[in-house]
């Protein structure tokens, strides 16, 4: 029988993790994953996209750290994120720091600026810790989808250094790809770009479908993807994330983007 708990909070997360470190499979870095020679049959990769709150990432990073899991975290690069401080400290507790780009959503649809903006930004944070594999961030309220930066400037990447774009990159058909997108765990729910193409069915109703999951499915090769600003113990905060997360929903679920 699971116990009941609260979920996004930092004592859930440690739930989870339990759950993952007792498959006895390895954790990856995706620069480690996307870099690999061989094959990896089994593996878990833990992808943290830091939209707002690194504070948040940092007590996730340390707890992390403290269990002997590495994972990757994608910071923005936007002032209330990007915090050199902080994004040393996770890089120095063995995680992996990566860029969650939106150029092309703030640029408005303007390629060129989108990759000047892109090198310039890039370069800033090589300028703290190192950058090898980046994350698009959904940017919900524009309609520009960031990976079409890269449709026909693959070479753009290769010439910066970046061995991996998380979702162009890796095939996803055999993995299960868990997210916390829309403060679910429903793939359709509240999620308008963060998706990818899979066999797996990871579409769970709440916190005990996907704990039933975690502990019996078979599948051994899991991305795990939280969005740290709605992970917290502290119970205003948290209160203050649900009725925040509840907004933007709403706002998701009458969006319409031109094709």
């Amino acid at each position: 029988m699971v116990k009941v708990f609260i979920d996004f909070t930092i004592k859930a997360y440690k739930r989870y993790l339990l759950i993952l470190l007792d498959k006895k499979i390895n954790f990856y870095t995706f620069s480690e994953f996307v870099n690999s020679q061989i094959a990896i049959d089994e593996f878990i990769l833990i992808r943290h996209d830091v939209d707002r709150k690194p504070y948040n990432a940092l007590i996730m990073a340390q707890m992390e750290n403290r269990m002997g899991i590495k994972s990757t975290y994608y910071f923005r690069h936007k002032k209330h994120t990007f915090i050199p401080e902080i994004i040393k400290s996770i890089q120095s507790l063995g995680h992996e720091i990566g860029y969650h780009y939106e150029n092309l959503s703030d640029s408005n649809g303007n390629l060129s600026i989108a990759l000047d903006d892109f090198k310039s930004k890039l370069k800033t944070f090589r300028n703290i810790v190192p950058i090898k594999t980046i994350s698009m961030h959904g940017k919900p309220l524009k309609k520009f989808d960031n990976r079409d930066m890269w449709k026909n400037n693959k070479e753009f990447l290769n010439d910066c250094g970046i061995v991996g774009e998380i979702y162009l990159d890796i095939n996803y058909n055999q993995i299960a790809y868990i997210s916390d997108t829309g403060r679910n765990w429903s793939q359709n729910k509240s999620n308008l770009r963060d998706k990818v193409n899979s066999s797996v069915i990871t579409d769970f109703h709440s916190k005990l479908e996907l704990i039933e999951f975690l502990k019996n499915n078979k599948n051994k090769k899991i991305v795990f993807q939280t969005h740290p600003e709605r992970w917290t113990d502290n119970c205003f905060e948290w209160t203050g994330q649900l009725l925040k997360d509840k907004v933007i929903n709403i706002i998701k679920s009458i969006i319409q983007y031109e094709k």
